[in-house]
This record gives C-alpha cells, sequence and structure tokens, in this order.
C-alpha cells in the first residue's frame, strides 16, 4: 500500500511544475511584447522624421514607468537588435533613459569604479550605437552629460565637471569605455616595438603563424554580430579567462610557444575586466563592416597582427584611417572608437579573406598604484582577497609546467645542427678559381673620361657594410652626383629589410648615418641619396607584395626608370653610372644591365649602349673576399660553394634559355668582347674565354653535386634556413639573432628552379 505522504509529495511536485511552466511562459511573454515594442519603435523612427522626436519621448515615458528589472530588460534586447538606422536610435534611447534611472544611477555609490556600473554602461552604448549612425553631435551630447555627474555620488551637476571630479572621467566621446582606470596615457596608436618586444618575433614568424592559422580556421565561428553590420566577421581564442585553449594549441604550437612566456603581461597585478588579456584570431572576408565600437577598459592595448588578406582592409581609431599590412603589427588603445572595413577592389585576388591574431595585453602604465584604493574590480571581485604573492606563485607554476612540456617534446626534424660536409682544401681551391672569374669587374670607360654621372647599388644583404664604404670613397671624390640605393627583399633577405619594407632602405639607413661622418673633405650631403624599394613600387598590390624589386633585373628596371627622369640622355657624351655590386655577383650583374641596354628584355628603356655607360665595381678586394664570406657563413660555409655554383648556373641558363629560364642576356655579353657589344658592333668570342667558363661550369656543376644536398636539406624548415643559410648580419644588429627567414629567401631555395625577371 502506498502511503499518504507519498501522494502529498508528488502533489507538490507537481504544482512546483505547473508554476515553473506559467512562469516561463509568462518570460517567454514578457519578452516577446518587449521585443515586438522595440521593432515597432524602430519601424516608426524610421518611417517618418516627423515622428522620432515623439518616438523618443515615449522611450523615455516607457523606461520611467516600468520597473528597473523591466527597463533593463528593454536595454539588453535593445543593444542587441539587428544593425539599422532605426534600431541605434532606439537602442541609444532605451540606454541613456536607463542610466538616469535612480536604481541604475544608485551604483555610482554602491559599486567601485573599477566595476561595471549601470550608468556607465548605459551611456557607453548609447554614444556607440549613436556614433554607428554617424550621429557625432548626439555622442557628443550623451558624453558631456556622463561628465555631468559627480564622483562618488549620485548628483548631476548643470555643468562638465572636471575629469578628477566627474564620476565617469571619459576625456572625450570617442573614448567611452565601460570601465575607466584613472593616471593611465591615452593615444590612440602606441609603439609596438618599444612597449613589447616580442612583437618584432611574432611579425618574424607571421608566416609559420598563418600556416597554424589556416588549420585551425575552419574552428572560427560568428564573432559579436551586433557589433558588424554587414559580411562575414569570426574568431576564435586562444587565451581567455586567464586560460590556454589545449584544443587549439595543438593545432596551433607555435603560435603558443612563442606566446606563453608573454602572457599574461603582469602576473602579479589583479585584472579590472575579465578580458584584460586574451588572444584571438579574427577572420573577415569581403564585405565586412565591424561597426564603430570601443573596449571594456582603458587599460588594455591591442596588438594586431596581420597574417594574410590585409588588401583592402582599414582600421579606423578614432578617426585616424590605416589600411593594415600583411606580417605587420599594429597596436591602438582598445578603450578608442575604432571599426573595421573589409572591401576588395574588383580585380584583387589577395583580398577576398583577411586573418590577423590579436593579442590584447595590459597597458604599459598599469600597476599596482592604479587599483590602490579602490574596493573591487570586476573580473577579481573584492581586492582584500586578491594576493599578489599567490598570483605570482600560480604564474611560476604554470611556466614551469610549459617547460617541463617542452623539455619532454621530441626533437623535430628540421631543429637539427647546420650539418653539411667542410669544403676540403681541393673543394676551396676551386672555390677560389669560381670565385675570382665570377668577380671580374668591368669598366665601360677609361678613368680620364671623367665626370660620372651616378652612384648607384642594386642592393641584397651581401654586404652591406661593404657597399657602403665603397660608395663612400667613390662619392669623397664624385662629390655631387646622385647616390642610387635600389632593392627590395629577395632570397637572402635581411630582418632589417622586412623591417624598413626593402634592403634599400635598410642599405639607405646605415649609409645616412655614414655620409655625417666628417672625412678628410667634410660630410657629405645626404640629400643626394636616392632609394627606390617596397614602398616606391607604383601600385599597392605590388607594395605589398614589394613585387617591384628585389632581384637583379627588377632593381636594374627601376634605376633605368628613374634615370630615363633624373638623368636624361646628353646630347655631347654618354651618361656614365658606377654599380657598386657584391664580389661573386658582379659578372651576372654586369650581363644582366648590359642587356637591358641592349633592349634584350621587355618593356625597352629610355636609355641604350650610345646613350649611358657602366662600370660594375667590386665592393670587396678579391684578394680575400671569398675568406670573407665563408665567414659570414660560418654555420655552415658550404652554403657559399652552392651559392657560387648557383651563379654560374644562373650565368648559363639566362644567356641560353636552358631550363625554361627567360634570356636576359647573351653569353657575349659576359664572356665575349663586351666593348664590341656596347658599340653595337659585331662581337664574338674568343676560345680562351669560353674555355675558362667551361671549366668553372665544371667546377659549378661539381660544387653543386657536393653541396646542393645540405642546402635542400635546411630549406625544407624556415628557421633551419635562416640559421645556416642566411649570411651573418656585418652591422652585428640583434635581429641577427631572429630564428627564421623572411618568406622570400625561404621560398626561393623551396623552388630552386624560379626564373628571374
Amino acid at each position: 500500500m502506498v502511503p499518504p505522504m507519498f501522494w502529498a509529495i508528488l502533489h507538490v511536485l507537481a504544482c512546483a511544475h505547473e508554476v515553473e511552466q506559467k512562469h516561463e511562459a509568462y518570460e517567454e511573454s514578457h519578452a516577446s511584447v518587449i521585443k515586438s515594442q522595440l521593432l515597432r519603435w524602430a519601424a516608426t523612427w524610421e518611417e517618418s522624421a516627423e515622428a522620432r522626436d515623439v518616438v523618443l519621448q515615449h522611450i523615455r515615458e516607457q523606461m520611467a514607468a516600468v520597473s528597473f528589472d523591466v527597463a533593463s530588460t528593454y536595454a539588453s534586447w535593445a543593444a542587441e537588435l539587428p544593425n539599422s538606422a532605426g534600431n541605434y536610435a532606439v537602442a541609444a534611447a532605451v540606454s541613456e533613459s536607463v542610466a538616469f534611472l535612480p536604481d541604475c544611477i544608485a551604483e555610482l555609490k554602491t559599486k567601485s569604479e573599477l566595476q561595471t556600473r549601470c550608468p556607465q554602461k548605459m551611456l557607453k552604448i548609447a554614444i556607440q550605437k549613436l556614433f554607428s549612425m554617424d550621429d557625432a553631435e548626439g555622442a557628443t551630447r550623451v558624453w558631456m552629460l556622463a561628465r555631468r555627474l559627480y564622483r562618488g555620488s549620485t548628483r548631476m551637476f548643470p555643468e562638465m565637471l572636471p575629469e578628477e571630479e566627474a564620476a565617469i572621467p571619459w576625456p572625450s566621446a570617442v573614448q567611452s569605455s565601460t570601465v575607466w582606470v584613472r593616471g593611465l596615457r591615452e593615444k590612440p596608436f602606441w609603439d609596438c616595438y618599444q612597449a613589447w618586444p616580442f612583437v618584432r618575433t611574432l611579425e618574424a614568424h607571421a608566416a609559420r603563424i598563418l600556416s597554424e592559422a589556416t588549420d585551425v580556421a575552419p574552428k572560427l565561428t560568428r564573432a559579436y554580430p551586433y557589433l558588424f553590420t554587414q559580411g562575414s566577421w569570426q574568431n576564435l581564442f586562444l587565451f581567455r579567462g586567464r586560460t590556454w585553449n589545449a584544443d587549439i594549441c595543438h593545432i596551433m604550437p607555435r603560435t603558443c610557444q612563442l606566446l606563453m612566456p608573454e602572457i599574461p603581461t603582469k602576473p602579479g597585478l589583479p585584472t579590472v575586466v575579465p578580458n584584460n588579456e586574451e588572444i584571438v584570431l579574427f577572420r573577415s572576408m569581403d564585405g565586412a563592416y565591424v561597426g564603430p565600437h570601443s573596449g571594456a577598459v582603458n587599460n588594455q592595448i591591442n596588438i594586431h597582427l596581420t597574417l594574410k588578406g590585409s588588401r583592402g582592409a582599414f582600421l579606423n581609431v578614432a578617426g585616424d584611417r590605416h589600411e593594415l599590412k600583411p606580417g605587420k603589427a599594429m597596436c591602438f588603445q582598445d578603450s578608442y572608437l575604432h571599426s573595421l572595413e573589409h572591401k576588395c577592389d574588383k580585380n584583387s585576388d589577395d583580398c577576398n579573406e583577411r586573418l590577423s591574431l590579436v593579442v590584447r595585453v595590459l597597458h604599459p602604465d598599469f600597476d599596482a598604484h592604479s587599483v590602490h584604493g579602490y574596493a573591487a574590480t570586476e573580473a577579481e571581485g573584492a581586492l582584500e582577497a586578491f594576493s599578489e604573492s599567490a598570483a605570482l606563485r600560480a604564474e611560476l607554476s604554470r611556466l614551469r609546467e610549459q617547460y617541463r612540456k617542452l623539455s619532454d617534446r621530441p626533437e623535430e626534424p628540421g631543429e637539427e645542427s647546420c650539418k653539411a660536409p667542410l669544403p676540403t682544401d681541393a673543394d676551396l681551391q676551386n672555390a677560389h678559381e669560381v670565385f675570382a672569374f665570377l668577380s671580374q669587374e668591368f669598366h665601360g670607360w677609361a678613368p680620364s673620361e671623367e665626370p660620372i654621372d651616378a652612384i648607384v647599388v642594386l642592393s641584397n644583404w651581401y654586404d652591406r657594410m661593404s657597399k657602403v664604404r665603397k660608395v663612400l670613397e667613390i662619392a669623397a671624390s664624385a662629390r655631387n652626383v646622385p647616390i642610387v640605393v635600389v632593392g627590395g627583399r629577395g632570397r637572402l633577405s635581411s630582418i632589417r629589410a622586412a623591417e624598413l619594407d626593402g634592403e634599400a632602405h635598410a642599405t639607405l639607413a646605415r649609409l645616412l648615418v655614414l655620409l655625417e661622418v666628417p672625412g678628410e673633405l667634410g660630410t657629405l650631403g645626404t640629400n643626394r641619396v636616392v632609394a627606390i624599394s617596397c614602398n616606391e613600387c607604383p601600385t599597392p598590390e605590388l607594395r605589398a607584395k614589394c613585387g617591384c624589386v628585389g632581384n637583379t633585373g627588377f632593381n636594374a628596371d627601376r634605376f633605368l626608370e628613374w634615370a630615363a627622369t633624373f638623368l636624361p640622355p646628353l646630347p655631347h657624351r654618354p651618361r656614365r653610372v658606377v654599380i657598386v655590386e657584391e664580389s661573386y655577383l658582379v659578372r651576372r650583374v654586369t650581363a644582366t644591365v648590359l642587356g637591358r641596354l641592349s633592349g634584350m628584355t621587355s618593356p625597352r628603356h629610355v636609355h641604350n649602349h650610345s646613350t649611358m655607360q657602366v662600370s660594375i665595381v667590386n665592393a670587396r678586394e678579391v684578394s680575400d673576399a671569398l675568406d670573407q664570406l665563408l665567414q659570414v657563413h660560418e654555420p655552415m660555409p658550404s652554403a657559399m660553394m652552392q651559392l657560387m655554383a648557383d651563379e654560374v648556373a644562373r650565368l648559363e641558363n639566362y644567356s641560353s634559355q636552358t631550363a625554361g629560364s627567360p634570356q636576359l642576356f647573351s653569353e657575349v655579353m659576359f664572356l665575349g668582347d663586351v666593348q664590341a657589344v656596347t658599340s653595337e658592333t659585331q662581337a664574338t668570342i674568343a676560345e680562351g674565354p669560353y674555355a675558362a667558363f667551361r671549366r668553372v661550369r665544371r667546377l659549378g656543376k661539381e660544387l653543386s653535386a657536393r653541396y646542393a644536398a645540405p642546402m635542400e636539406k635546411v630549406a625544407r624548415d624556415r628557421r633551419l634556413f635562416w640559421k645556416c643559410v642566411a649570411p651573418r648580419d656585418s652591422e652585428g644588429v640583434a635581429t641577427w639573432t631572429v630564428p627564421e627567414a623572411p618568406g622570400e629567401a625561404w621560398r626561393f631555395w623551396r623552388k630552386p628552379n624560379d626564373g628571374e625577371s
């Protein structure tokens, strides 16, 4: 027999379930009523300009008539309405009305300034919505209202208060974060490298990060739908709420390895809001527009590293619009109003998808003094419970755990040392013979036929300082001629070139310094120097890819184009140009420039052999230059052997169109009577020079057979290539320690048959 108590309990449970169902039905019905009302207001506002003031007045009356909980529900739903002018206007009016309700404004007294307070949050939403509908005047009006609230009370003054007296001390309408930390410097953009040195490492590894980001891209989900008005905007968090996403780090191991030692940036300090420090991957597609918004607090900076698809993507911070650049970071203060526009040109094929890594870090000025005297923060709660020593111990434990994981990680195949056979005495003897052949200078006029009209450097990394010294030597005796430096990012680019958008600017930076150093004849004018590099390419697409400079042919073309305007042909004599080149590249540069002047490439240049004479001189003394370069390649001296063998192959390929290469010059331009070539008479190749080339070609093939395999092996890993093959920077700058090669250098060795334009 069932006891009576059982039936009593069953009846009580049934009644409770019925009450719960009725409550849920009421809540659903209540929410439906609120949503419908918001949409009616928005529709009326959009349909009739005359009715707008009436709508806004009705909103204010409705918010005052309902309970604070209901008014807050109105504000929550309004903030997430679809993006349209009417919805913006309604959301702004609802939020502004709720901000001044007694229960809302009371939080100015009951909560710490470092917590989310109702009036500040509501007025921020109102300002953001007004900016979204291009009503800057309305946004400024709301900001001025906020600045009339007195600190530590619910009083509102008739005029704006000074920041130190204001309860909401926003300095302007474009800085309206939910929480405001006093005493921090305010500026829209920050120097990434000075404040956060690890940004250079992220930029150097941008290609690797992009590769990992591409792998994880299918996991991206829709980001902040209430912020973007059109297109697709997605995100994925690697680090959030002081926690690393282990699943994502498994797919993006190198990215996480680079950032785990850096984040959090200030582990001994309490955080103000939960998203104070985060790492997030963003993706937008062509047509996306993320409306104006500001971050949760002013004590955080966004490090925005663009990985791909930057063309057509613009970041607007406080009205300052910047186009994003691939592989480059932009750092801006999150509290400033910012927006993103992604719109491709019709003919662009590298714009449709943008991927960016955003690392949110603490403001450089944020310290223990910033939170002193406050009872609580939004993220930590009561600060009396926060322990700096406990936070540091937790961070130490985290770092130890990461180091344990690193020590347990098996060695990657690409992380072995730069293993390659050391050059034997016989190899070195043959290498000297090849080197001497390749380093042969060319003089297009007799020394008595001065003056010269220009000094030119077709830049590559070999060797920046040697070239600069040679240029200064020539410039001292030709004091008024222009110095033209041309170069981009090629197969042996330096990190310095990547930082300055091309080897020409890296060489220029060193040259300008030394030109000002007094010599026997005093200083040399710096205004005579011209740099032609990535930034000087004619179109945005070429500038982004550095696609008009970088190899010898491109660099020669850019100089000849410059000369057509600034060194036009003379009626009485040819122009005379001295080109300073790296030792073993001299012979091929000679042939390439002569080929251009002979009209062997398209388009033809204004100058030809009758209007311009060239001399290509060596930046080094040939007698000990090979020994110097072997030292430059100390981690893997055999790389020098393969580089010389490659130069010999290029002479053959570019003169005979073998291996699918374009014909850039003829054999006679590096073997025959070059004086006859320049005078445009019949030129032949004597047996002696041709026999010498046959021998050098054979020696080059022998060197390649012995040393090509180690070169190809290290080319499988970009970090290993950089460590083993890239020449040591003669300037001794710290960037030499960056463990990854520029993408152009790596791609050359991954595709060694690529032709030169």
